[in-house]
């Protein structure tokens, strides 16, 4: 995705972007819909990603894409700098290119880049040729698709080796009506300023930071099954755990100050240390420069403790 400017930045903070519809619909991995509906709701802060370098080479390297990607596709590419609204609902977008129209097709296809040079391309991209996007990506395109009314879509990622994969994305109406459906309730949300419910324990931890001192919560049967079956879960990893242990008493004595263990020749492990990483002892500085103990505190902040889930040794079948 481009860089936003300052523009574009302001007007997604009064519609959604189409590059957020994942995280409004719950289905993304870069933050929760809670986390969203804080920050249009005012209680969070925005994130500020103008000094990311991911989004700093973005915009830069798509003119050096656009002929490679332009060969790939046997299209012409025009950059589009409109700004497409929904007429209902509170979705915007800005795309990168149009691509030039083939016959049969109504409306210029839609192109996006995408530099992910970082490790986790892997797991955003399939094939090369393939529809084989990650939800975040796959919702961004159909909402493109649905702002612009052109029947397809694609998205020219820039991964790492570095190498140029084509992912086609098509129209898909079914979905399209499911994330409309998202959007419209996910704005209800924040219109109305009360939070969207929990989806996971992530969210919930979100939402109820902190615990009301005395107050108890009587759950269905459902939820009470599914605390047995974490509390048997966690019988059996504490099992593994204790046999983890067992076996690493006797391994590691064995491997002493080797880094490398072998088994009729071939390598079966190593045991190496990680590369040292600088720790700053604030304390240490503060009494070198001869600073009060009232003002360390001054500076220190208490984070709420994370709340934790603790079972009852019993439960009644």
């Amino acid at each position: 995705m481009s860089a936003p400017s300052l523009d574009i930045a302001a007007a997604h903070r009064e519609r959604i972007g189409c590059s957020l519809i994942a995280q409004a619909l719950g289905l993304s991995t870069w933050g929760t819909a809670y986390q969203l509906w804080e920050q249009y709701t005012g209680r969070a802060e925005w994130p500020d990603i103008g000094d990311e370098l991911r989004v700093a080479i973005g915009e830069p390297l798509e003119p050096v894409l656009r002929p490679f990607v332009a060969a790939r596709l046997g299209r012409e590419l025009r950059r589009d700098r409109r700004e497409y609204l929904h007429p209902t609902l509170p979705l915007i977008g800005h795309v990168d290119y149009r691509a030039e129209r083939l016959d049969g097709e109504p409306k210029r296809p839609i192109v996006d880049m995408k530099t992910s040079l970082g490790f986790g391309a892997r797991h955003r991209f399939g094939a090369d040729g393939t529809d084989e996007v990650d939800d975040g990506v796959l919702l961004q395109m159909q909402g493109y698709l649905m702002l612009t009314g052109a029947e397809s879509a694609f998205v020219a990622a820039l991964v790492p080796g570095p190498e140029l994969k084509i992912y086609p994305v098509r129209s898909d109406l079914e979905l399209q009506e499911m994330i409309a459906a998202g959007i419209a309730e996910f704005w209800r949300h924040v219109q109305s300023d009360t939070p969207p419910d929990p989806h996971s324990e992530l969210e919930a931890r979100q939402r109820w930071a902190r615990h009301q001192p005395g107050k108890t919560v009587e759950v269905d049967p459902g939820i009470y099954a599914d605390a047995r079956e974490l509390l048997r879960i966690k019988a059996e990893l504490k099992a593994l755990e204790d046999a983890e242990k067992s076996i690493r008493d006797r391994l590691i004595p064995a491997i002493g100050d080797a880094d490398t263990v072998t088994f009729d020749g071939r390598q079966v492990l190593t045991y190496r240390a990680n590369k040292d990483s600088p720790k700053t002892d604030w304390r240490a500085i503060a009494e070198t420069l001869k600073a009060p103990a009232e003002l360390i505190e001054a500076h220190t902040i208490n984070a709420p403790g994370a709340r934790v889930l603790r079972l009852a040794k019993e439960m009644p079948a």
